[in-house]
């Protein structure tokens, strides 16, 4: 019948469900390598410079910038880390207070001004980006875009894990409260 329409016919939802855990499967793969990359050369680059100072008495400014930009990346990125393990310091002891489903309604708006600020994040990397393709770094004289397209890559990354997170937490399928994290107890 659809080639009377001239639609496509839809995959049934499972597929698509199943493709989509996939492909977070492998993005979460993909972020988990970047961090364990990122850690070695921020390391790397750390004891060239340490080595070029006090072995050889000669500084190696590309070793700063390329140390700088690696964490740089590595933090932004592991942001979005932190919140798919629940990792970022939260208060909760109000929302431990309240009954489930109020708990969970309080959700809805801190999640979308969370979600906002990720968007604001995002629209701001992407202006940095355009400022940076006219600058370059001072040793390594690459374009300062390396280092800003930081920002719009781990907003978007932070941006999907917080909505899942949330999302959970909102329909019931995770717990509103962490659990985790930092705790002073």
């Amino acid at each position: 019948m659809h080639g009377l329409t001239g639609s496509v016919p839809l995959a049934p939802p499972g597929i698509a469900l199943r493709a989509a855990r996939l492909a977070l499967l492998v993005l979460r793969r993909i972020v988990d390598a970047a961090l364990i990359l990122l850690v070695a050369i921020m390391v790397a680059a750390v004891l060239v410079q340490v080595a070029g100072r006090y072995l050889f008495n000669f500084s190696i400014a590309g070793a700063t910038e390329i140390a700088t930009f690696a964490q740089i990346w590595m933090v932004l990125l592991g942001a979005g880390y932190a919140m798919r393990e629940r990792l970022h310091v939260s208060i909760e002891t109000l929302v431990e207070m309240l009954p489930p489903r109020l708990a969970r309604a309080i959700m809805v708006p801190v999640a979308g001004l969370c979600l906002w600020f990720l968007w604001v994040v995002f629209e701001g990397g992407l202006l940095l980006i355009e400022v940076g393709a006219i600058q370059t770094s001072a040793a390594l004289q690459v374009s300062m875009q390396v280092p800003y397209i930081a920002l719009p890559v781990s907003a978007a990354y932070l941006g999907l894990e917080a909505a899942l997170a949330f999302g959970a937490a909102i329909f019931g399928q995770g717990a509103v409260t962490t659990g985790g994290g930092v705790r002073v107890d």
